[in-house]
């Protein structure tokens, strides 16, 4: 978002209907205007691997790890047990952690994530369940002023991805879930709704902790396994045509709901209220294959050129030589790509999304220069959205 102040649409009702007022600056430019220590050299003099979005692979010193590490402070999310929740319900079962944040107040108004909303980079959504041009209906973002004012009362919902990548103290709510790998975390989306907003019964394909952040959502939650998978027919949306709950709850600012992938669940808002989703990652194991041929792709293009072959009686045969002769290469670049498989997934795990790609401020430096800048008391700042992750290198 552009600094700087403008109007955005009043959003929160109680505090007298519409009108506009001047939002803070609260998220400043796309990635914070002191984002520096960027590497952008290669350099092999590094204790450990490290991989960042901005260079892909890179190594560095141990004390520039730390540095790079220490921003990332972990905070205990109460009345819950990090082992106890990985043993029995990750990936397996719905937990409610009732005022897991205690006394939490929401970082983020209404009028802040209608300004988010506005902004063309950002990905933004509106479900009207009612009073649209049809049941259900999805808008796209980036929206305006006229757009906001033109909303009912009742039954829609602004959802805005990513809000974590431009808000600092949202972005701060992830240290909260530091008991899973920090590549797992892929964003934190926010949804404001009024009364009885709703995006519908449906499912995801991916582990999701709802935080209630302001206000009170109800949500449904179906444990059952054989429940009916088919969709509703005429909207854009995934709602489950069918959808029977087994299990009800209220939730409260502070409270957390951990759905694992594929949990039929529906919210309705009571009430206009806020709650953020920290979605983790969940590629495929074909998308994951794809990208590494893909990535692989150059290591040898004279795949057939050596494909033994023999003259044939039989056209259209394919003879047990050239069959053992492509297998046998296949083998061959197949591990040489297992081979590279630790950089390749270095570079995929902290890939950005496409659009969020961290922002170059001043020149290049190298290992030397950034040594000599940390010894004479400069720190590195993590920009918002950055992903950053480490191996062991083979010799330990």
């Amino acid at each position: 978002m552009q600094s700087g102040r403008r109007t955005v649409p009043r959003l929160d009702r109680e505090t007298g209907g519409r009108g506009s007022e001047p939002r803070k600056p609260a998220f400043g430019d796309k990635y914070g205007k002191d984002q520096t220590g960027f590497l952008r050299t290669p350099s092999q003099n590094g204790y450990r691997r490290t991989f960042g979005s901005v260079t892909n692979c890179f190594y560095l010193d141990y004390f520039i790890i730390f540095a790079e590490f220490s921003a990332m402070t972990e905070q205990n999310l109460a009345h819950f047990d990090a082992d106890d929740f990985l043993l029995n319900f990750w990936q397996k079962s719905p937990l409610l952690i009732r005022q897991a944040i205690p006394d939490f107040v929401c970082p983020l108004s209404p009028d802040e994530l209608a300004g988010l909303a506005c902004e063309d980079y950002s990905e933004s959504r509106l479900v009207l369940e009612k009073y649209g041009a049809k049941p259900w209906e999805l808008r796209h973002g980036p929206f305006t002023d006229e757009h906001f004012a033109a909303l009912p009362d009742t039954h829609w919902t602004l959802l805005v991805q990513d809000v974590d990548k431009y808000d600092a103290d949202v972005n701060a709510l992830l240290d909260y879930f530091r008991f899973l790998p920090s590549w797992l975390l892929d964003d934190i989306m926010v949804s404001y709704a009024v009364t009885e907003g709703s995006v519908g019964p449906h499912t995801d394909q991916y582990d999701v902790f709802l935080l209630q952040a302001s206000g009170q959502r109800r949500w449904q939650v179906d444990r059952s396994t054989d429940y009916d998978r088919t969709s509703l027919h005429d909207t854009d949306l995934n709602i489950l045509q069918q959808f029977s709950p087994t299990d009800e709850w209220t939730l409260e600012p502070g409270d957390i709901l951990y759905l694992p992938p594929g949990t039929p669940h529906h919210g309705m808002a009571v009430g206009e209220c806020m709650t953020f989703s920290v979605g983790l990652r969940a590629p495929e194991a074909t998308q994951l294959i794809d990208e590494l041929l893909q990535d692989g792709m150059d290591i040898d293009p004279t795949f057939f050129r050596e494909v033994k072959t023999n003259a044939t009686h039989c056209h259209g045969e394919i003879s047990i030589d050239s069959r053992d002769s492509i297998y046998r290469m296949l083998k061959q670049h197949l591990t040489q790509l297992m081979q590279a498989s630790d950089e390749w997934l270095g570079k995929y795990l902290t890939r950005p999304k496409p659009g969020l790609e961290p922002v170059q401020s001043g020149d290049p430096i190298d290992i030397a220069g950034l040594r000599s800048r940390y010894r004479a008391g400069d720190r590195l700042h993590i920009a918002l959205g950055t992903r950053i992750a480490w191996a062991k290198a083979d010799d330990g």
